[in-house]
């Protein structure tokens, strides 16, 4: 269980690099905003990498890497949706609740073999 909780920690650290990169693109002009920004997310990927990593000790690294990816997706769609006001549909809400599926699912054959 240990394994589970560092790779959800990772998998929010996941976005978190990509929209602090993001950020730093738009300051292109300000050079000095533009790379404390870029300095943000190296400690973001590191953070991500670095839980990952530790999630990995317990866990196989396929289902190690799918819940991550998933994590870091499932942080990424509310993200969007909190701060760039992006549409969630029916369809975005079904494949959502797949992913949680397809997670719980990794969790239990996982724990069960």
């Amino acid at each position: 269980m240990d394994g589970l909780v560092f790779l959800v920690i990772g998998g929010f650290f996941e976005p978190a690099w990509v929209f602090t990169l993001e950020k730093g693109g738009t300051y292109a002009d300000d050079v000095r905003r533009k790379w404390g920004w870029y300095l943000v997310s190296v400690f973001f990927m590191f953070c991500s990498l670095f839980f990952m990593s530790q999630g990995m000790k317990t866990m196989s690294v396929g289902i190690s890497y799918a819940i991550w990816t998933a994590v870091g997706a499932l942080v990424t769609i509310a993200i969007s949706r909190l701060f760039y006001a992006e549409t969630i549909g029916w369809g975005k809400i079904i494949a959502i609740m797949m992913i949680l599926v397809g997670i719980s699912g990794l969790e239990i054959v996982g724990a069960s073999a």
